[in-house]
């Protein structure tokens, strides 16, 4: 544990961390959908995820127009203060309030995770803290106990794909960075990126709002990087429900080109 970090204080601040954060949202567009932004990084001892969270959101906010609903929950020491911590109450609590902001019906959530991951778990840690891992069954709970019935979710771990069973829906894309019995790669602590954030956001998103289209393109890339290092491919999986298709169209509208992307860790 960490002398420097009151961990009761923390623990306490969390409520209150959320009001603030969820104070700052905006509401739905009424003569539009609204899109809404909610990133997710669950492991504290790398500074790699809290710095592809961050960079994520930026991409989606300048991109497909999330900027003033965008939400982080961090495990991080030094995002304690102004943060919440990415636990998995504070991920339930998060979508249950969206889902009263946003229209259910009409808006659209992207959700990031960021972590590592075995089989049916995404991690979720920070030492001194008794944080509870994510299960996709969980995950799949607190999005339907929400009401959001549009959503993009977006997971960067190893054997990812392995949540795509339990979060399928008609109105679901599901984009993992793994197969379910495969590992990803970029976690590495020094680097910006994992390979699959990389690869989809800092690259894809930023040539097309197309998610279809930085998938297939980031597929590429990534396996052109494990090809160089020798790895085990990863082969990131996409499932997409038929009722979600409308609405990755109209995400996928022509816009101007954004900065160039940061090059490859």
């Amino acid at each position: 544990m960490d002398p420097r970090i009151d961990y009761e204080a923390v623990m306490y601040a969390q409520p209150r961390l959320i009001d603030e954060v969820m104070s700052h949202v905006l509401p739905t567009e009424k003569s539009e959908p609204s899109t809404y932004f909610v990133g997710f990084a669950g492991w504290a001892e790398q500074d790699v995820f809290i710095r592809e969270v961050a960079q994520a959101r930026d991409v989606v906010d300048e991109r497909l127009g999330t900027s003033g609903r965008s939400i982080l929950l961090v495990n991080h020491p030094s995002a304690l203060e102004e943060v919440p911590l990415a636990s998995v109450t504070n991920l339930e609590t998060v979508l249950r309030r969206l889902g009263r902001i946003m229209t259910p019906q009409k808006d659209t959530l992207i959700l990031f995770l960021t972590s590592h991951g075995i089989e049916n778990l995404f991690a979720v840690q920070f030492p001194g803290f008794p944080l509870n891992h994510l299960t996709p069954q969980r995950l799949a709970q607190a999005l339907d106990r929400s009401g959001i019935e549009n959503r993009i979710v977006i997971i960067s771990a190893c054997h990812s794909g392995s949540f795509i069973p339990a979060l399928s829906r008609p109105k679901t894309l599901v984009l993992t960075a793994a197969r379910a019995d495969r590992t990803s790669f970029g976690c590495e602590n020094e680097n910006d990126w994992t390979f699959f954030g990389n690869a989809l956001f800092n690259h894809g998103l930023r040539k097309t709002t197309s998610f279809k289209d930085a998938f297939a393109s980031a597929k590429i890339l990534i396996s052109e990087w494990e090809a160089k290092e020798k790895f085990t491919p990863s082969e990131p999986q996409i499932s997409m429900g038929p009722g979600i298709e409308p609405i990755l169209e109209r995400l996928a509208r022509p816009l101007p080109l954004p900065s160039s992307p940061v090059a490859r860790d």
